[in-house]
């Protein structure tokens, strides 16, 4: 089990990685400050907080019928994140204009997330190294999945860096149907993401990549109103 702990920790470790360099590179490519990341990072540990919570409210029986739970899970994601990101504009960064700066802010909400499966995973690489992870578990398929897991903590800080962007349109314009288009993308991906799944974490993986392409088409198609929103 060495062999599979040691790809854990560095699966981990590259998310950890990964993570660093997203955020040095935005600050140094477009000289946003990092404590735009904090507003990120807020929106998303509230809305995860109203998750749980609205999720207290539902009948854990039908949670547990896929289709239904698809739609339970998604619908609250796509809700409860995008209307906290755009509270986080309006509270928390009124000042946000720019499209470098929706990057950093819907980069700190993704890799909250990121960060968190990175920890998981160093931990139970560290696990395995030292011999606690149970034996009869065949390390090829622990560590398959694992890495798939970690490509899906990785992927979707894509897709938030777009809808941080798609979000700021509703303030950037006073259209607020930018932010129920938020909505809907991020409920549609997420009930694609759970009905899939059950079956192959590497279809998800799959699914993650083609809304990670079709995000950064939107981030590079989808332009400010006016030179404000785009400098930089």
């Amino acid at each position: 089990m060495a062999a599979y702990g040691l790809m854990i920790v560095l699966a981990g470790g590259g998310l950890l990685v990964w993570a660093a360099m997203l955020a040095a590179w935005l600050h140094r490519r477009y000289a946003v400050p990092y404590a735009l990341l904090t507003v990120g990072i807020i929106t998303y540990i509230v809305a995860l907080g109203v998750k749980v919570l609205l999720l207290r409210a539902v009948d854990r029986a039908l949670l547990s019928i896929l289709p239904l739970g698809a739609l339970t899970m998604g619908v609250l994601a796509g809700f409860s994140e995008e209307t906290l990101r755009a509270l986080g504009y309006q509270v928390l960064a009124p000042g946000a204009v720019t499209r470098p700066q929706a990057l950093m802010i819907g980069a700190g909400h993704g890799l909250t997330e990121t960060i968190y499966t990175a920890l998981i995973a160093i931990s139970v690489g560290l696990s395995a190294l030292s011999g606690d992870a149970a034996e009869d578990v065949a390390p090829l398929s622990l560590a398959g999945r694992t890495l798939a897991e970690a490509l899906n903590g990785a992927l979707p800080v894509i897709m938030h860096m777009a809808l941080s962007w798609l979000v700021l349109q509703a303030f950037l314009r006073g259209q607020l149907y930018w932010l129920f288009v938020a909505i809907f993308i991020h409920a549609v991906v997420e009930i694609m993401a759970t009905l899939l799944g059950p079956n192959d974490a590497w279809i998800v993986v799959a699914w993650r990549a083609l809304v990670a392409l079709s995000s950064v088409a939107a981030i590079v198609r989808v332009r400010g109103p006016g030179l404000t929103a785009e400098r930089g």
